[in-house]
């Protein structure tokens, strides 16, 4: 079913809508303020800049979908499609804003669906698509306020060339959503599905991951990765799945990765199925204390893996938090290769490590091995 044709000169009813949003200052608008736009319809060349300092996060300004049909359809073919907490440089600590039901299209050549610029708080999607950019989501956050209050919820972020969702994050949570159709088209191993960096109180929750970084049918990249310094993470209840990987395709890494001093405390990875990725399934270092529980790992390819290191990559350097007391119970490794494979390794001090099982060969493949 269409939509209804628009015209500018209209009220802006649902009944007699308008065309676009020239002419209505969205940054003036009163709290709670809802943009509604008709099912069916598509606008090109969509570029909304928000810096609205009516809007909380209590009543945020909404942009969403009316009518019966397909979501609406924003697409971009260069810049960013939305650009929220306005100019480089802010610290308004502007927000919220509310997106759902709505698709948005970089054409494979725009730079971010989403581009949260320095100070904003009290991010809604839901229900909403991002696909064909370079970056689906970034935050550059800044002083004094950075970026917080994420909310992503049953979502889908697809076809994105560099990262899915990069950038720091605090008080937020993804989940219930997938990301899919290769993001990181490129397979680059500095590129993820989401490549988050810094940041506290992030859940990131009943995901699924498939074939991201995939190039002639093989991971080479990454898909969940963290570096800098983060307090309070919670990996929960995800899948990762890849046919086939090359060594650099890891699933969870929870590493340090720059010059500076990094380090993961209160970290919880839990109940996660991570299918043929590479080199590990988990990886962590810098991450003190970290538990790694309930989760069941699956290679049934001809090729060793880890299936939970820690220390990765040789630990964390000097500088960074030391590594000491992990908790690793509970989980399920499945290697159809045992020359080469190690279910667990953690060769930490106070490493607690119970009730882990590791099955190979032909019982890789059945029972709770069963994918």
């Amino acid at each position: 079913m269409g939509c209804l044709p628009g015209s500018n000169a209209n009220p802006g009813t649902q009944a007699a809508p308008k065309q676009n949003l020239s002419g209505i200052s969205v940054n003036t608008l009163p709290a709670g303020s809802r943009l509604l736009f008709a099912r069916g319809g598509a606008w090109a060349n969509v570029a909304i800049s928000l810096e609205n300092l009516n809007a909380t996060p209590d009543a945020p300004l909404v942009f969403d979908a009316f009518g019966s049909g397909a979501s609406p359809l924003f697409r971009t073919a260069s810049a960013n499609t939305f650009q929220l907490g306005g100019r480089w440089g802010n610290t308004s600590n502007d927000g919220g804003y509310a997106i759902r039901n709505i698709r948005l299209d970089g054409m494979g050549t725009a730079d971010r669906g989403l581009w949260l610029v320095q100070n904003v708080r009290g991010i809604t999607l839901e229900n909403v698509d991002i696909e064909n950019y370079r970056f689906g989501i970034e935050s550059s956050a800044g002083t004094p306020y950075r970026v917080t209050g994420l909310t992503i919820r049953n979502s889908r972020i697809s076809n994105n060339r560099s990262m899915g969702i990069l950038g720091s994050y605090s008080d937020s949570l993804i989940e219930n959503s997938t990301f899919e159709g290769n993001n990181n088209i490129t397979g680059s191993t500095g590129n993820h599905a989401i490549y988050f960096s810094h940041g506290d109180r992030v859940t990131i929750r009943n995901n699924n991951f498939t074939r991201n970084s995939v190039v002639n049918g093989s991971c080479i990249g990454g898909n969940v990765t963290v570096h800098g310094v983060v307090d309070g993470l919670l990996i929960e209840g995800n899948t990762i799945r890849q046919t086939a990987s090359a060594i650099s395709c890891y699933g969870f890494a929870i590493t340090a990765g720059y010059t500076t001093a990094e380090s993961f405390r209160n970290v919880v990875v839990r109940g996660n199925t991570i299918i043929n990725v590479g080199m590990t399934s988990i990886a962590a270092n810098a991450s003190p204390g970290i538990v790694v529980e309930s989760n069941k790992i699956v290679n049934t390819q001809a090729a060793g893996q880890y299936g939970i290191w820690i220390p990765a990559n040789g630990g964390a350097d000097s500088g960074d938090a030391a590594d000491g007391n992990p908790i690793v119970r509970n989980n399920t490794i499945c290697f159809a290769q045992a020359q080469g494979s190690v279910g667990v390794s953690a060769n930490v001090q106070g490493a607690q490590l119970t009730n882990n099982t590791v099955i190979t060969g032909a019982a890789a493949s059945t029972g709770v091995c069963a994918l």
